[in-house]
């Protein structure tokens, strides 16, 4: 009896795993994303498709508007996938103004997925790379949680790549990155083949990141586009004074406009994707 509860219990846990594998994949498929700008597509160009940066292939979705407008970028957190900002890709009032490219990051959707980049000057270097192949005069970076700090770095290490960025809810303090004791054991190849993959690299990419942030420190400098900054007070993931400590550092910026919503969380772009629309009208 023993022993066939044993066969049970592994078989319950392979099928848990298989139907979680497919539940948090955080990804939409070119044909479902065609399917969600079918009306779109017939007034705008949409391009599906992957550009390759330091080596990586990186897939993205573009809705072309108008060549003489610039190009915003939406950069997603930890987890995600280029799917978060459908609904910016689909927003006539953005395209009006702008180009807008969402992207996978490295090891999310369909950029290797699975495999994770930890080093946020290696991602920053593979979009750079995959930013510069598309040839728009003015580039805005969106950045939301961990796309926050990642933008910021694409921004350090080449000032004149964006006209300006966008941070939303960025997790960008090293004093207030959360250790998460968790996470460690998480991480131990015993437990890690139960994780969802878009969770490994969730996990993997998370774990360095208070390191990651101390070694962009001395690199805040750089940064000389306009910056709008916008936090919630009620952010649990991503806590108000990321958003202080942000405005602190970036002494070099043209501009700094911060956004304090005391009501709001760390899903803005969700619950309130026409305040992200706003704020990059106003660039």
């Amino acid at each position: 009896m023993l022993a066939f509860n044993k066969h049970v219990l592994s078989v319950s846990m392979v099928l848990l795993c298989g139907t979680l594998q497919s539940c948090f994949q955080f990804r939409m498929s070119d044909k479902k994303q065609r399917n969600e700008l079918a009306e779109i597509s017939e007034i705008y160009n949409v391009q599906l498709g992957v550009k390759v940066g330091a080596g990586r292939s990186i897939h993205y979705t573009l809705v072309h508007s108008d060549s003489t407008l610039p190009l915003a970028i939406f950069i997603h957190g930890s987890p995600g996938s280029s799917s978060n900002f459908m609904q910016f890709a689909q927003d006539t009032t953005l395209l009006a103004r702008y180009n807008v490219l969402l992207v996978d990051r490295p090891g999310y959707g369909y950029s290797s997925f699975g495999i994770a980049e930890k080093s946020l000057e290696r991602q920053s270097k593979i979009l750079r790379e995959v930013v510069s192949q598309f040839p728009y005069a003015k580039k805005y970076l969106v950045g939301h949680s961990l796309g926050g700090p990642i933008v910021c770095r694409m921004a350090m290490d080449e000032p004149s790549l964006p006209a300006g960025l966008l941070i939303i809810a960025g997790s960008v303090s090293p004093d207030l990155e959360p250790q998460e004791k968790w996470r460690k054991p998480l991480s131990r190849k015993a437990i890690r083949w139960l994780l969802p993959r878009s969770f490994r690299v969730s996990n993997d990419e998370i774990l360095p990141a208070k390191q990651e942030l101390i070694n962009m420190a001395h690199l805040w400098p750089k940064i000389t586009c306009d910056v709008q900054i916008i936090q919630g007070g009620r952010d649990k993931l991503v806590p108000a004074g990321n958003e202080d400590y942000a405005e602190k550092m970036l002494v070099n910026a043209k501009s700094v406009r911060v956004y304090r919503l005391p009501e709001e969380n760390h899903f803005i772009p969700f619950t309130h994707p026409e305040i992200v629309t706003e704020k990059l009208l106003l660039f």
